[in-house]
């Protein structure tokens, strides 16, 4: 017998739900974040990874199977909801931890400009959809925003798969869409299911302009022609970026249906697309740094700009830490590594049509052929953002033409499994399917969450870091600068207050201490300033050099020595303290310390030092434009005082 029962096909299917279950009931058992953690992956035991994991693979073998099976078998079913399950499990996960929001950067910038539509409106707000979808949630259930946040992606990843689904069976035939749903509905976007950020959810909306698309162009239904234009504006006004990708994709579409490859009927969509450019140039010419990006980009092609390539920035790191080989693959591996395999399977199946209509003169089809071709597009136009310095990095091309690429990585094993002559030939096929399959989950799994896997951090925002910073910028002397370490203190602004409410005495590039406190230099860390300022110092400062790079002791910026010796400084004062959120009061003595040289030669002057103005390349910036204030220092307040928090003094 050379097709699987369905037996077999459910036997699959009931493994793949003992995993879920298992998967299910280990996060139930498995108690919330008590802090920061800085990786999702020792949150929850080896075992629910491997539990996970299972839950793909058996979701997948299932739906292989019942696409070997043939006409007739519905066991795909099963599968396919194993794999939602998975995924949804995968990305609810910051939430089940209790995270308040995930996402240290960006994320708490874009929750400060949903803050800020209460009071101004949609007025400079260049991605507002995102923005007023969240705030509407958000006031609709009395759910605070950073939770909303949380969860708004869940939606945009249902919407992902079934959009892209959906693009998979109106693409190919029932068996050949079948294989290909295994790959596509793999959470393979990785942060993009995580965090609320526009250009990020506007990817996870492109599935659905295609297959608006796909179905305008077989239907020529004005409905469907409405509900396009509908989805493309919506795209357009969510992210420039994604607007201008979709545009290059319109074009290529308008080019290939011209030459005389494509074997399918087709019909172009000018009035989509001129409607397009007119919404996309009326609203976002009228933003400054929208024309200031496209006049880089010309600076860049004509060779007068001198900003650094991501390209040049990694050698540049490479050649200046001398990292281990075997690091260097894993962080090339775990990161990039899905993804060469989704362009590199793509590349070979556009070979192979290339050789099929080469050899028997079967022109491809002219939709299979467009999403082929703007995979290797987007593929090139990546290594263009990777080697120049333009618009934004590499990834985000690459992001988007992985949408197309994934498509392929099941139909070229189609195709090699309806090629093969024997029962063996066929069994090879579909195991190597399965083992690539294996890989990919691995890979995806492994890659979601920043951690030290890769050399990086969580991206957990914690309530102990909301509420101290929210007590920093309440009760502090707002004409004392603020260094950090662990936080970039300008985002939990934004979070706050939003990013309409400037405040001269916040330092928007952020502002590290110097390396080692400067204790390499000076007794003192007062000793490297003139004047007073705040320090913070979160739990994420004090463990991550030992976390992310624990075999590059020599090359850590602070150890737990150092941080240790902060509190026995006599120029460092606690001011808060809630257990992992830390702010200090730095006494400058620079000043001080120059002024009794200049007065008493004779004085010993070996604890004073010439130099030791903090240079920008130790850590701090004193060039962000900061001014002074005339308003003065606040008296801890009442509702400083919460529940494990220890007020020390206030300044």
């Amino acid at each position: 017998m050379d097709q699987p029962s369905r037996t077999t096909i459910r036997a699959l299917a009931a493994i793949g739900t003992l995993c879920l279950l298992g998967t299910v009931g280990t996060v139930i058992l498995t108690p919330p974040a008590s802090g920061y953690e800085i990786s999702m992956y020792e949150a929850f035991p080896g075992y629910f990874w491997a539990l996970l994991i299972g839950v793909f693979c058996f979701g997948q073998l299932t739906v292989l199977s019942s696409a070997v099976a043939g006409e007739g078998d519905d066991g795909w079913i099963a599968g396919v909801g194993l794999l939602v399950m998975a995924s949804a499990t995968l990305v609810l996960l910051p939430a089940v931890r209790g995270y308040p929001i995930y996402g240290r950067a960006d994320v708490l910038t874009h929750i400060g400009l949903i803050r800020d539509l209460e009071t101004i409106g949609i007025a400079d707000n260049i991605y507002p959809p995102a923005h007023i979808m969240t705030q509407a949630l958000a006031g609709a259930t009395g759910i605070d925003v950073g939770e909303v946040a949380n969860l708004i992606p869940v939606v945009f990843t249902v919407l992902f798969f079934g959009a892209n689904a959906l693009v998979a069976v109106h693409l190919f035939e029932r068996r050949r869409a079948l294989f290909c749903l295994p790959a596509v509905l793999l959470p393979i976007m990785g942060a993009s299911f995580l965090m609320v950020i526009p250009f990020l959810m506007s990817v996870l909306l492109v599935p659905l302009v295609l297959f608006l698309f796909l179905k305008e162009q077989e239907t020529q239904a004005v409905k469907i022609r409405i509900l396009l234009i509908l989805a493309m504006i919506g795209v357009v006004v969510y992210h420039p970026l994604t607007a201008v990708f979709l545009l290059v994709v319109a074009a290529m579409y308008s080019v290939l249906g011209r030459t005389p490859i494509p074997s399918a009927d087709w019909s172009l969509i000018p009035n989509v697309t001129s409607l397009t450019i007119v919404v996309f140039s009326a609203w976002y010419m009228q933003y400054a740094g929208i024309i200031i990006r496209f006049r880089n980009i010309a600076n860049d092609f004509l060779g007068q700009a001198q900003s650094e390539s991501q390209l040049d920035a990694t050698v540049q790191t490479v050649s200046s830490t001398g990292p281990d080989l075997a690091d260097i693959l894993q962080i090339a591996i775990l990161q990039r590594g899905s993804e060469l395999l989704i362009y590199g399977f793509a590349a070979l199946f556009l070979a192979v049509v290339g050789l099929t209509w080469y050899r028997h003169g079967d022109r491809p089809d002219v939709f299979r052929l467009l999403f082929l071709l703007t995979a290797m597009a987007f593929g090139g136009i990546a290594t263009v953002f990777l080697t120049t310095d333009l618009i934004a990095g590499y990834g985000r091309p690459l992001l988007f033409g992985k949408v197309f690429a994934v498509l392929f990585v099941g139909a070229l094993f189609h195709t090699l499994w309806a090629g093969a002559r024997t029962y063996r030939g066929r069994l090879a096929v579909s195991g190597s399917y399965s083992l690539v399959l294996f890989v990919l989950v691995f890979l995806i799994v492994f890659s979601m969450f920043g951690s030290p896997l890769v050399f990086e951090r969580n991206s957990q925002v914690t309530d102990m870091e909301i509420e101290g910073s929210e007590w920093l910028f309440e009760e502090r002397n707002e004409e004392l600068l603020i260094e950090e370490r662990g936080i970039y203190h300008y985002r939990y602004y934004h979070y706050h207050y939003g990013v309409d409410d400037e405040d001269p005495g916040i330092r928007w590039g952020g502002a590290s201490p110097p390396a080692h406190f400067n204790y390499t230099e000076h007794d003192t860390l007062g000793r490297s300033y003139d004047d007073d300022r705040y320090m913070i110092l979160t739990k994420l400062a004090r463990i991550e050099y030992q976390e992310r790079f624990p075999d590059y002791e020599d090359q850590w910026q602070f150890t737990p020595e150092d941080f240790e010796r902060v509190e026995t400084d006599p120029t460092v004062h606690r001011v808060y303290d809630n257990g992992e959120f830390n702010v200090y009061r730095v006494s400058g003595t620079a000043d001080a310390v120059d002024a009794a040289d200049t007065t008493d030669e004779t004085d010993e002057t070996d604890e004073t030092d010439e130099t030791d103005t903090v240079d920008e390349t130790d850590g701090t910036n004193e060039t962000d434009t900061t001014t002074e204030t005339d308003s003065g220092g606040n008296e801890p307040a009442a509702t400083a005082r919460r529940t494990g928090t220890r007020v020390i003094r206030a300044s």
